[in-house]
Formats: C-alpha cells, structure tokens, sequence
C-alpha cells in the first residue's frame, strides 16, 4: 500500500520502496548427484603417437573403457606427455622425454575428458614451444586444463567445471620436476609451471571456498616416489593439511603403481592413482582403475574404483588382476580408524 505524507499543507504521495535483493538471498541451484571420474598417468607419446594417432586411431587408447569414461559427469587425468609438433626436439632432461603430437587433444576430448592437469615432472619435455602448444591444442578442442600457464598466475588458477548445480575447481601442482630436481625455482620453467608449495595453495584454496566461486575443490599433485607401494610423509601431510584448507578429494600420481586410499576429516585421498595410458616393463605398473567419486546433493562423498590395466591401451581388469587391484588401494569406505597412522 502507498503511504501518504503530510509536507508543507500539501499531500505528496510517497513512492514504495523495495529492498535490493542481496545475492545472499538468491537460492542456490538445485544440485543433483555428481560423479567425477579420475584417472592417473596418460602418456599419448611414442608408441600410441606412431602406431595409433598419427595412423587415424585417434581414439584407440580409451577405446575400450569409453563408455564408462563417458559416464562421468566430470572426467579427470594427468597429461604426462605434453603436446607438440611432430618431430619438435626434446629437451635434456636427464630422464626419459615424452611428447604428442596435436592430434592428441581431439583424443582426449573424444574419451570424453572435462579437465585435465599438466603440472608433472615431464611438463617441460618438450620445452616452453611444449608447454605454450599443450595449452593451445586443449583450447582449440575446448578441453580446460589446470597447473601450467602462459604465464605463472595463469598456471595456478584452478579450472572450473559447472555440472548439475555444482561449480568444481581443479588445482594442478607438482613437486616432481626432471629438469632441475630438488631445485625447481631456478629453471625457467618454475615460471609456466605451478610447483606444490602450501604457500601459495592453502590461501587459495580458502579463498575460492570463501567467496563461493567453487562448491567443490580438487587438488591434484604429481608427487611421491616412483614405484613406492605406500606414500610418503611429505605427500600425506600435504593433502591433510589442503582438506583443512578446504579441499574436498585429493588426487596423486607419479609412483606409476597404486598406493592406499585414506579418508581424512571425511574427504578421500588418493595418494596414486598409478598408471592409465602408459606402458612399462614391471607388471604391476599396469595394474590401474577408474576412481569414481559420487558426490550427494549435501555434499557427501562416495568413492567406487574400477579395475582396469594400464597400456597403449586401458582395458578392464577381471579376476586375479582385479583382486590385487582392490587390495593395492584397500578400503574405499571411510572407517572409524584409517588404514594409514598419522604420521
């Protein structure tokens, strides 16, 4: 109703006034159940580069798991080989290099990846034209990407996916480095390349929850020591102390082979998710899976693993393989004590 005011003799009519709505006071969107796949190591160099990519079967690394790539609402990996042109030079290293080549990308986008992280010890195999090509080729299929940059703040801006009500940003880091290890702010790459230090994550990760820009955050790091059944210290109380920073489900790679699942305040961490798309001499490193995280409307999160071995090729794993598969990461529930001790 209008109120009137008496002013001067004169009876003016005052107009009603509506409060600004607040952006607090806008509802959320409605979220429906989430489910984020994550995969480990994809090298898409060398053999499945000459035999299969730039023979057309750009698809032949995932194509037998594609269809449970695909059911994921968001699918995560670790690109362990960066992208460039065919017949660009390596650089010294003194590690072994890896590289693809652009047709790599629409791969990637075909097995239905969402995110992917390029922040490993390979990231700079190919050199600055590698890491400037890697980012090009995955924007050009519209494929986001986390953990290297065109420029350093660019490397440590999470990406961020949008699906059914949710906003989910992907950190990318690694402490792993073949160029320069043990010493990885003198290379020139520790300015394209974001390095895990809690000094600059932690922040970052409070802020972005903070200010609501995310839901969910997922850190993703390349670290730990290859082939180590169990992770380190280090790397346990790095992904403990991003959950108390707020960070929802820890992701690692770099060993090449499984290591335990632990739950920490609630939210899981996998310390190695081993191998995916990669082919090595030890028959363990092919032992591998799909990490399936079903994320409830109230945040709630459930962690599902489907065996599979690792190659040019993932394919499913049945029986024996299986088996050890599940016992290499153990339980996938969280229990009253965890199956790791505090360090």
């Amino acid at each position: 109703m209008p109120s009137w005011i008496l002013a001067s003799s004169h009876f003016l009519l005052a107009t009603v006034q509506y409060p600004a709505v607040s952006p607090l006071m806008v509802p959320p969107p409605m979220r429906e159940p989430l489910r984020i796949y994550a995969v480990g190591d994809l090298n898409l160099g060398r053999t499945v580069t000459w035999d299969y990519l730039l023979k057309g079967d750009t698809l032949y690394p995932f194509r037998a798991l594609r269809d449970t790539l695909h059911a994921a609402d968001i699918l995560f990996g670790n690109l362990e080989s960066p992208i460039a042109p065919v017949g660009h030079p390596y650089q010294r290293t003194g590690s072994p290099v890896f590289s693809a080549p652009p047709v790599a990308a629409d791969a990637l986008a075909l097995a239905g990846f969402d995110v992917v992280s390029n922040a490993n010890n390979h990231a700079w195999d190919a050199g600055l034209v590698g890491v400037f090509e890697t980012l090009r080729q995955l924007d050009r299929v519209g494929l986001p990407h986390a953990g290297t940059g065109r420029t350093l703040a660019e490397a440590h801006r999470p990406a961020i996916i949008e699906r059914k009500g949710w906003r989910v940003a992907f950190f990318a880091l690694t402490r792993a480095y073949n160029p320069a290890p043990g010493r990885f702010y003198t290379h020139i790459g520790s300015r394209y390349i974001a390095y895990a230090d809690t000094a600059w994550l932690y922040p970052a990760i409070r802020r972005i929850k903070a200010s609501r820009e995310a839901d969910l955050v997922v850190v993703s790091m390349h670290a730990g020591t290859e082939l180590a059944v169990t992770p380190d210290d280090r790397m346990r109380l790095f992904f403990q102390g991003a959950i108390a920073a707020g960070a929802d489900i820890c992701l690692g790679h770099h060993p090449h082979v499984l290591q335990p699942v632990e739950w920490y305040r609630g939210r899981p961490i996998v310390y190695s998710m081993g191998n995916f798309i990669f082919q090595q001499r030890a028959p363990w490193t092919g032992l591998s899976g799909v990490f399936q995280f079903t994320i409830a409307p109230n945040g709630s999160i459930a962690l599902d693993l489907l065996p599979a071995r690792s190659g040019f090729q993932a394919t499913l794993a049945t029986g024996a393989a299986a088996d050890s598969i599940r016992r290499r990461v153990g339980p996938l529930a969280p229990a009253s004590s965890s199956t790791l001790s505090a360090p």
